[in-house]
């Protein structure tokens, strides 16, 4: 979503230009169209001048619909940028703005979420928008009232209070029996000092919820499918087994990157890198590492490499694609962007040519049906269900769930919910387990003592992915060790942490769920280091050990089962190669007519010796 900020910034540049009929009367609409996934776009090079208004009636289009398949505008239109625009999309016109929200929804909400998020009930939701008896769709538009019949409830957790001559943040919190710090926290304006007559809320209690989650023993879904039912093999295909390797084959595996070339050429006297760039030579030189390894082994490799450079360039990366050298490749690695990988994964899949996402993607549904897409990195449901497994094998302990309050933390927290129940159904032991959620913002440190048990052990989940709140809770969370038995388990990794002392994560078990972990102890590290300063006169980065990591896996599953190899994953579960220097690979289908997933994850933690160590 577009912030408030950006919306004053761009109302002050369409301000500064007169009229509005004016300013987008004076856009040409581009003639220029792709198809991405079966849908239609117009490409539109910003020019100077041009606004997302403007841009919007040109072509009929609402903001936010441009704003949906954007996402990199939120920081502002730059002259340059190529936006892709809907096409056959109308603006719709409501009479009765004043009376209703269009929501559009996002990836895994649910109608539950809405109920909650806009305090409406799921009648009202359903009689105003009937398709919703069919479930909710990635990107379809709801219309919501803002005015609910559960309307008189949406403040019931907090007074009101008008502040009087004398009064400050303190005597407030004083008073209610609050923190200072929770007041700012739910009236960040208190930061400039109270005003007479001001009205500000207070929580009425710690907002501490506990929800007894029923386990059903005969519920067992199905995450994973192990089976390929080959629905699109093509005919005269080498089966898996009959696949033999030769001297003389060569594979060729493209790779896009955003390497900037010409413009790391401009400045390579100063020896530093263009913007960001660093991370992608250093996993391009991973890539040349493994190559020099497999060709050692006797497999041989081109790489096909070309320059994607920024994130928005729709017509560079459409012309990459369809070069004669990109098209003919066994295995296309990249491109890094969401966006980019979105236009890349659909051409891909018309011409049956795998392709790999090295980093974790914003579009993590294109691989529901595209049968060729690999995702490298696992999800943040991959991590909820690794650590689901791990409770469910010793569970005797409090499970706590601190928030802040957010809806993409609310996500996290249904999908939490969901797999514990599903995980803990094969304990015929445990019928049910306590579950409770702490909101951080309203009820503070006080809240979480509230929640925390002193006779057993607390297991505590933060689903957030702010490093700021994190760090901060985690700061205070170390202060109670010293009365409480407390493990943390994060949805972000140890290295997000570094201004952290290590000494917290300690007290407090720290653990989390990784796909990225190095263990400098082993000898294959240790001569992957060695090669690369030998090579490069540096070190390795983490993208060194991925680019590494990719291709010696890819690479080596061809030479295994040809370039078909997707056709055979399901029966490579014991490849010896799926263990890399920094990940490990175990690609899964989610359904019969997907692509592949990578379910491998680590659960590390910190010890007593303040050392990393997986627990499983």
């Amino acid at each position: 979503m577009i912030n408030k900020l950006t919306l004053i910034k761009l109302l002050i540049i369409i301000i500064g230009f007169g009229s509005f009929e004016k300013i987008y009367s004076q856009i040409e609409k581009s003639d220029e169209q792709i198809f991405i996934l079966g849908k239609k776009y117009f490409i539109h090079k910003v020019k100077n001048g041009q606004t997302l208004y403007s841009i919007s009636k040109t072509y009929n289009v609402s903001q936010q619909e441009i704003i949906n398949e954007n996402s990199e505008i939120e920081n502002g239109l730059k002259s340059g940028m190529e936006l892709k625009i809907p096409a056959d999309v109308s603006i719709s016109v409501d009479n009765n703005k004043e009376k209703f929200i269009y929501h559009t929804v996002q990836k895994k909400q649910t109608l539950y979420f809405l109920t909650k998020k806009y305090n409406v009930s799921e009648g009202e939701l359903i009689q105003l928008n009937p398709e919703l008896k069919n479930g909710l769709k990635n990107g379809q538009v709801v219309k919501i009232p803002k005015f609910s019949s559960n309307s008189e409830n949406i403040e019931s957790d907090y007074y009101f209070h008008k502040v009087t001559s004398g009064e400050t943040v303190f005597s407030l919190a004083q008073k209610y029996r609050t923190d200072m710090e929770i007041l700012i926290n739910i009236n960040p304006e208190l930061k400039d000092g109270l005003k007479i007559e001001q009205i500000i809320k207070i929580p009425k209690s710690n907002y501490t919820t506990n929800e007894t989650l029923t386990i059903d023993h005969n519920n067992k879904s199905i995450d994973e499918y192990n089976y390929d039912p080959q629905y699109f093999e093509e005919a005269g295909s080498m089966p898996c087994n009959n696949f033999v390797y030769q001297n003389n084959i060569k594979f060729k595996i493209a790779v896009l990157l955003p390497l900037f070339i010409e413009e790391n050429n401009a400045i390579k006297q100063t020896g530093k890198f263009y913007k960001n760039t660093e991370r992608f030579y250093e996993f391009y030189q991973g890539l040349l590492i493994a190559a020099n390894k497999l060709k050692q082994t006797g497999v041989s490799i081109e790489f096909i490499v070309r320059d994607t450079k920024g994130l928005t360039n729709f017509s560079r990366i459409l012309n990459i694609l369809n070069e004669k050298d990109v098209l003919s490749a066994d295995l296309i690695i990249g491109p890094i962007y969401s966006e980019n990988f979105k236009i890349a994964s659909d051409i891909a899949k018309q011409n049956k040519i795998n392709i790999v996402a090295p980093l974790e993607l914003k579009y993590s549904n294109l691989v529901n049906t595209n049968p060729f897409i690999f995702l490298t990195s696992p999800d943040s449901e991959a991590k909820i269900n690794k650590i689901s497994e791990y409770l469910a094998s010793s569970y005797d302990k409090s499970i706590i769930v601190i928030h802040n309050g957010t809806d993409e933390e609310q996500k996290i927290i249904d999908i939490y919910k969901n797999k514990l129940v599903n995980t803990f159904s094969n304990y015929q032991n445990i019928n049910e387990i306590v579950f409770k959620q702490v909101n951080f913002k309203i009820s503070g440190i006080k809240g979480v003592e509230d929640a925390l048990s002193v006779g057993l052990g607390n297991i505590i989940i933060i689903p957030s992915t702010d490093k700021v709140f994190m760090t901060n809770l985690i700061t205070k969370l170390n202060y109670l060790t010293d009365k409480y038995k407390i493990t943390v388990y994060s949805m972000l990794s140890e290295e997000n942490f570094r201004n952290i002392e290590i000494k917290y994560l300690r007290n407090l078990n720290f653990h989390y769920g990784t796909n990225s972990f190095i263990d400098y102890k082993n000898k294959n590290v240790t001569n992957f280091i060695i090669s690369y300063n030998t090579f490069f006169a540096n070190e390795p980065s983490l993208y060194s050990f991925l680019g590494y990591d990719i291709t010696w896996y890819f690479a080596n599953i061809m030479k295994q089962y040809g370039k078909n190899f997707q056709f055979c994953i399901s029966s490579s579960n014991n490849f010896i190669f799926n263990k890399g220097l920094r990940c490990e690979f175990d690609f899964k289908r989610v359904s019969p007519f997907s692509g592949f997933e990578n379910k491998w994850l680590d659960i590390i933690k910190v010890d007593e010796n303040y050392n990393l160590t997986k627990v499983k």
